[in-house]
C-alpha cells in the first residue's frame, strides 16, 4: 500500500506524479462566446453612404456649365477669333447661305452664357457682376475689332450682296458733279463731303465711266453692306487739256437702300 499523504515529505512530489507544464501546446478549453446580435439603429442607416447615382455622358457638360458658368463666358471670348475664322471659311467655300444664320446663332450662345453667369453671380456680388461683364465684354471686343473693321484690301463681292452693290448711288454723285450739282440725296445723311464739294466746283467733269466695283476684305466674313465703284472719269481744271483720272466712290446700305459715304479723288 502507498505511502500515506502523510508520510510524504511536504515540498517534494512522488517521482511518478506528472507535473503540469504552462508553456506545453496543449488544447485548453475555453468558455464558450455568445454571439451578439448587431443592431442597426435609425442613425446608422441615415449616415450610410447613398448609392452613387449614374450621370449621363450627355447632362455632363450642362452640369459643368451651372457650376461654373462664367468659365464657359470666357471660353466663348477667346474662343470667338475662332469662330470668325471658321465663318470667313465656310465663306469661300460656296456656304454663303449659312453665315448669317451661324453669326446669330453664336451670338444667341454667347448671350445666353452671359445671361447665364449674370444670374449666377447677381445674388452674390454687384460689384463683382459688373467687372465680370466689362470685362468679358471688353476683351471680347478688343479681340474682334481687328477681325472685323481694318480692311485688307479690295475684293469681288459675294453673290449675297445683291446685282446692284450700290452702283447707281454712286452713278448719283458722277452725275450731279457733271451736271454742276450736290447729288444730296444720295449721300449718308443727305449731306455731301465738304472737301468733295469744293474738288467738284473746281473740277469740270466732262465724262465718265465705270470700271469695276466691288467689296473690301478682312478677316471676317466679306462684309456685303460696305462696296466701292472705280470710275475712269475725263476732267478739266480751268483752261488745262482734258485728263484721264480715276475716282473711287464708297457707299454703303442704310435702311434698305444704297448711300453715298465718301468719294476719292480725281487723283492729281
Amino acid at each position: 500500500m502507498p505511502d500515506s499523504y502523510e508520510n510524504v515529505p511536504h515540498g517534494e512530489p512522488k517521482p511518478d506524479v506528472p507535473r503540469w507544464d504552462p508553456a506545453a501546446n496543449v488544447p485548453r478549453w475555453q468558455p464558450p462566446v455568445q454571439e451578439a446580435s448587431v443592431v442597426i439603429s435609425d442613425d446608422d442607416a441615415a449616415t450610410r453612404r447613398a448609392p452613387i447615382a449614374r450621370v449621363s455622358p450627355l447632362s455632363q457638360p450642362f452640369d459643368f456649365w451651372r457650376v461654373h458658368p462664367w468659365l464657359v463666358v470666357w471660353l466663348c471670348v477667346f474662343l470667338a477669333p475662332v469662330a470668325v475664322v471658321l465663318l470667313r471659311l465656310a465663306d469661300e467655300w460656296g456656304f454663303e447661305g449659312l453665315v448669317a444664320p451661324l453669326q446669330w446663332a453664336l451670338l444667341a450662345f454667347f448671350a445666353v452664357a452671359l445671361l447665364r453667369g449674370v444670374l449666377f453671380s447677381a445674388p452674390r456680388s454687384a460689384m463683382r457682376l459688373g467687372v465680370g461683364v466689362a470685362a468679358a465684354l471688353g476683351v471680347g471686343a478688343v479681340l474682334l475689332w481687328p477681325m472685323t473693321q481694318i480692311s485688307l484690301g479690295r475684293v469681288i463681292c459675294p453673290s449675297r450682296a445683291g446685282s446692284d452693290r450700290g452702283v447707281q448711288a454712286a452713278a448719283v454723285a458722277l452725275q450731279a458733279w457733271q451736271r454742276g450739282e450736290t447729288g444730296s440725296r444720295a449721300w449718308r445723311g443727305g449731306e455731301p463731303d465738304a472737301e468733295w464739294l469744293e474738288t467738284a466746283r473746281r473740277i469740270r467733269l466732262l465724262e465718265y465711266q465705270l470700271v469695276e466695283t466691288g467689296c473690301f476684305d478682312r478677316v471676317a466674313p466679306i462684309d456685303a453692306h460696305r462696296t466701292w465703284h472705280d470710275f475712269r472719269v475725263t476732267i478739266r481744271e480751268g483752261e488745262r487739256a482734258p485728263l484721264s483720272k480715276l475716282v473711287v466712290v464708297h457707299t454703303v446700305t442704310e435702311s434698305g437702300s444704297w448711300k453715298i459715304t465718301g468719294v476719292e479723288g480725281p487723283l492729281p
